[in-house]
């Protein structure tokens, strides 16, 4: 995919790895939808990316709500005319050990990043398809939502979720033109900082460094590698991290059985089978 004139709408997009989205594929010649809950955040926003071209629009909309994801994607095809990727970016954190989160604190959590990302791919898709010349879009997950981290059971829950979507969205969409990815990154920014802060904080009292996985790379490491995945078009479906210049990929999980079709499933067959 040339990267140049495609439309295309990042939520989350004022601060962080959104914004160095942003910016990138401004300077390759994209024109950017920014999206955050701040008028004012966006306006700076908008007003900064103008400097590289025109091409720039604003709209301010929480992805927590499904009618707010319809107007984003409703606003972006009204100005443009059409939308070719979606990067689903917005997303916030309320960390709190499970047994004292506080239902608000799930629900905000679980709203922004499940609802929102199933929101305005619904509606990004029905544009898409309307057109019918394909796509893309981009769900932003995260390591807790693959292997978990104590403190982040709504995050972890929600970006698990985002992972399934991801693969279920790629068999639904691929006869459709439509490609869909995922980004799990490693990179400071304000979401991130409290996290790595408090496993510093836990390093230190054992008398350990830190682990080389949680030491982060930047924002603009992110947007590199969505452009790469933009002009490349890789296998649809695929979920990639990123820390710094390290990139990997995640493995869909693989089942294996543990008992044979001749096993009789006794309790002691069972554990035997269990501790194989």
């Amino acid at each position: 995919m040339n990267i140049e004139n495609q439309v295309v709408v990042i939520t989350g997009s004022t601060k962080g790895i959104g914004r160095s989205m942003a910016e990138l594929l401004a300077r390759r010649g994209a024109t950017v939808v920014i999206n955050g809950r701040d008028q004012e955040r966006i306006a700076n926003t908008v007003t900064e990316l103008k400097k590289i071209h025109d091409r720039i629009h604003g709209i301010c909309a929480s992805v927590s709500d499904e009618e707010s994801c319809k107007r984003i994607i409703d606003e972006t095809v009204d100005k443009f005319g059409r939308i070719d990727v979606l990067v689903n970016n917005a997303g916030v954190v309320r960390d709190r050990i499970s047994y004292k989160m506080t239902e608000q604190e799930w629900n905000e959590v679980i709203e922004t990043h499940l609802r929102g990302t199933y929101a305005c791919t619904k509606h990004a898709v029905l544009a898409m398809r309307e057109k019918d010349e394909g796509g893309t879009i981009v769900n932003m997950t995260s390591k807790s939502g693959m292997e978990g981290l104590p403190g982040q059971l709504n995050y972890s829950a929600a970006k698990s979720g985002i992972n399934g979507m991801t693969y279920t969205l790629a068999k639904e969409l691929e006869r459709f033109g439509i490609s869909v990815y995922a980004i799990a990154p490693v990179a400071e920014t304000e979401m991130t900082k409290p996290v790595i802060d408090m496993l510093q904080k836990k390093a230190d009292e054992k008398g350990v460094p830190l682990p080389d996985e949680w030491k982060m790379g930047s924002p603009d490491d992110v947007a590199k590698l969505l452009s790469v995945i933009l002009e490349q078009q890789p296998e649809t479906g695929t979920i990639y991290s990123v820390n710094g210049h390290k990139i990997g990929r995640w493995l869909p999980p693989k089942h294996e059985m543990i008992t044979g079709e001749s096993d009789d499933l006794t309790n002691q067959a069972i554990f035997r089978a269990f501790s194989k």
